[in-house]
């Protein structure tokens, strides 16, 4: 048995945010052979189940980084609410687009709109992930005490910006701060991480980290690569990102998922023939 931890955007999804018949397919021949396909990703559980059983997949999943762990028994990593008022009070004073991901639901204060009219067409063609999840509510007001927050989610288009929020987060100590694409950052409690997920995964299964295949394109998907026996960088991903993986398959757009399901064992069977090619052994 093996177990696949597949991220969802720009991994999983295509770029219309959908799930291809072809990597459905390729899932459910996993699934009908005895491994485990688990989506680990930073959206919120709910919309990650929801997109699942829009393309009548069933898989296990992990919501927010891991801060939403729905394997084994349920867990939730929120952030306390002394930290989640100090980013709060950081963040208010600053330009940025936010999301504040709940149990339930996601709020979105209404004065943060604003961002999203600045930056050019890469910049809203990245963010579009973001505008299209579900469980997304506009709020005027937010009363950041009473809040059990998961997750921040901070976007921009001023990268400048984004990285100086990002050195002010981690000086504090007081939070896990990771990235999903060029102009975000994603802020859940201290050691909250895709790698922290998968290690909570083979507990849940009693299983070894070596046989674990984690698939990903991101910064937020390179904890999962340290600590799964086999980790795969998709074809869209960042070459600091292909850096880090044993295999690299195609893009998100072009079926990657399934080639990588389909081509592992082959690809594991024929290591020195494929050095070097588009898949294969780095």
């Amino acid at each position: 048995m093996r177990c696949f931890a597949i991220d969802l955007d720009g991994t999983l999804l295509n770029k219309e945010h959908g799930i291809s018949e072809t990597n459905r397919t390729a899932i459910k021949r996993r699934q009908a052979q005895g491994d485990i396909v688990i989506i680990v990703t930073g959206r919120a559980a709910f919309d990650a189940r929801r997109i699942l059983a829009q393309h009548g997949l069933d898989c296990l999943v992990i919501g927010a980084n891991r801060a939403e762990v729905e394997v084994g028994q349920d867990r939730r990593y929120f952030l306390n609410r002394s930290s989640s008022r100090t980013i709060w009070e950081i963040v208010r004073s600053t330009n940025v687009f936010i999301h504040i991901y709940l149990q339930d639901k996601i709020l979105l204060p209404q004065f943060s709109l604003a961002t999203l009219q600045g930056g050019d067409f890469a910049f809203q063609e990245a963010i579009q992930a973001q505008l299209t999840q579900y469980g997304v509510e506009t709020v005027d007001e937010i009363a950041i005490d009473q809040l059990d927050v998961i997750k921040f989610m901070f976007v921009s288009p001023d990268r400048w910006q984004l990285e100086h929020l990002e050195q002010q987060l981690l000086q504090l100590q007081i939070c896990s701060v990771t990235r999903s694409g060029t102009y975000n950052l994603e802020v859940m409690a201290n050691g909250v991480t895709k790698g922290t997920a998968i290690q909570d995964i083979a507990r849940a299964y009693e299983t070894a980290l070596e046989n674990f295949v984690a698939i990903g394109d991101n910064q937020n998907d390179v904890p999962m690569f340290e600590v799964a026996g086999t980790s795969i960088a998709m074809g869209n991903a960042e070459a600091s990102i292909k850096s880090r993986a044993t295999y690299l398959t195609s893009e998100h757009d072009e079926d990657g998922i399934a080639e990588a399901l389909n081509g592992l064992e082959r690809w594991e069977q024929n290591k020195e023939e494929q050095h070097g090619e588009h898949l294969g052994h780095r």
